[in-house]
């Protein structure tokens, strides 16, 4: 029993990265050695760019979490599609929801629209066989009215209470959505902070220009270097696009993995922003993960969610 609580509480807590929280005490000059600069940005310093302070920036941002409580502030549609693969990459199970979000004052619901699941996705007595469906139902189409979020220090204060599968699913958006910075996970938490000195050392870093979804970008980026032991690190590539003007996190790419005798995953996360009416929301978000737990189930699991028709309540 002390194994399975062990394994669900690492396997939960692979979640503060969906709606997670990248703050980290930031140092403008704690500057991590060896960053690889392109042209763009070597040109840009001589006008005034400031990489130690863009650097600043990319560790404690909050637009990428604040777009994440957009979903439950704004009304808007959502469509959501979930796939459970087998061994032989064939469909075992799934399910696709539509759903709109409507406001009353402070308070929201998300009215379901349409549900079709397929294949076993669930027990008999109703609850999900898979971690990472019940995560991605209770996330995205929560039951029930809640209270508008109003920021994101809220939202980080009411993480660690709760029942046990409420701290599962916050600490599986911590560890999902907000990849860089350290968590009390069991086995893997202190692998994540990408920018503590001994995580940093294995990586290759760069800032570099660039265009997603139609917004110029300054790109961060960080590789494992190829010598860095495979259990060293979590983090396997990171690139991050901000707004060259607002700072704002237009989309993020990344892929985490680890093997171990306790826990082995493989996830790998794109997630693209726009704003809309003034607002920066997500519109779309794909999920490619494998998990492997002694005593559980093995699941492989992909999802796709979109958003649209976003009406900013003023």
């Amino acid at each position: 029993m002390a194994v399975r609580c062990l394994l669900r509480r690492a396997v939960g807590s692979m979640s503060a990265l969906l709606l997670g929280d990248l703050s980290a005490p930031a140092q403008p000059d704690s500057l991590p050695p060896g960053i690889l600069l392109d042209e763009a940005v070597v040109v840009a310093q001589r006008d005034g760019f400031d990489v130690p302070a863009f650097m600043a920036r990319v560790r404690s941002d909050t637009t990428y979490q604040d777009a994440f409580l957009n979903l439950r502030r704004h009304p808007h549609r959502t469509v959501g599609e979930l796939r459970v693969m087998d061994p032989r990459d064939r469909e075992r199970a799934g399910s696709f929801r539509a759903a709109h979000l409507d406001r009353s004052g402070d308070v929201t619901t998300q009215v379901i629209d349409s549900v079709r699941e397929e294949g076993r996705l669930r027990q008999p007595d109703g609850d999900h066989r898979y971690l990472t469906a019940r995560m991605f139902e209770s996330l995205f189409f929560p039951d029930g009215p809640r209270r508008v979020p109003v920021a994101v220090a809220e939202f980080t204060a009411s993480r660690g209470g709760g029942p046990r599968f409420e701290r599962y699913r916050e600490d599986l958006k911590a560890f999902m959505f907000n990849p860089g910075e350290g968590l009390d996970v069991p086995i893997v938490g202190d692998k994540l902070a990408l920018f503590e000195p001994g995580i940093a050392q294995h990586y290759a870093m760069s800032i570099w220009s660039g265009e997603r979804n139609g917004h110029d970008c300054w790109v961060f980026s960080a590789d494992v270097r190829p010598e860095t032991p495979r259990d060293a690190v979590v983090i396997r590539t990171m690139d991050t696009w901000f707004d060259k003007i607002t700072g704002q996190v237009i989309a993020r790419e990344y892929r985490m993995s680890h093997a171990g005798i306790l826990l082995s995953f493989d996830i790998t996360m794109v997630v693209d922003l726009s704003v809309k009416e003034g607002v920066l929301v997500p519109t779309h978000v794909r999920y490619d993960g494998d998990w492997d737990l002694p005593l559980q189930r093995r699941e492989r699991v992909r999802f796709f969610l979109r958003t649209t028709e976003w009406a900013v309540w003023r």
